[in-house]
């Protein structure tokens, strides 16, 4: 089974309301969660999963609508070797590169919302290069390469 939902409460509802995956999912069934979510709740996840004897899988992926339409996501998986080993091949075809950060399924958590910090860090610190240079007067910079232009 495989989950990608807005945000953590839609998750934990899912996941652990009264028709959830944890109460409905068979003894070693896997679980995919590729919803981007706080480790708190894949921690939560990964203990109520192996507690029923299922496997759970962290999956959150890294890409907008059109790159999920066009098979284009970056994938980042932590798991049981043998739960991400099965789920390769589905992973494989939504994402373009699939990323293994090994075990414990957290940690591809960790990893998704450290992405999502960082892409938003480097919009910023552009938006506030830009806004410097053309607060100084010039109409061009130069950017990772490529020239800008502020006006």
């Amino acid at each position: 089974m495989i989950t990608m939902l807005a945000d953590d409460t839609a998750v934990e509802s899912v996941v652990f309301g009264d028709a959830g995956v944890v109460g409905n999912l068979r003894q070693d069934g896997i679980h995919i969660s590729s919803s981007t979510i706080s480790v708190a709740l894949s921690e939560k996840m990964t203990a109520a999963h192996a507690a029923n004897g299922q496997r759970f899988a962290s999956a959150p992926v890294f890409g907008r609508p059109d790159a999920a339409a066009a098979g284009r996501l970056f994938v980042a998986v932590a798991g049981r070797p043998d739960a991400v080993d099965d789920c390769m091949p589905l992973l494989e075809a939504f994402g373009q590169k699939t990323f293994r950060f090994g075990n414990n399924p957290p940690d591809a958590n960790l990893v998704k919302l450290s992405g999502n910090f960082l892409i938003s860090s480097v919009i910023e610190a552009l938006g506030e290069a830009m806004a410097l240079v053309s607060k100084a007067g010039s109409s061009t910079m130069l950017a990772g390469g490529a020239l800008w232009s502020t006006r």
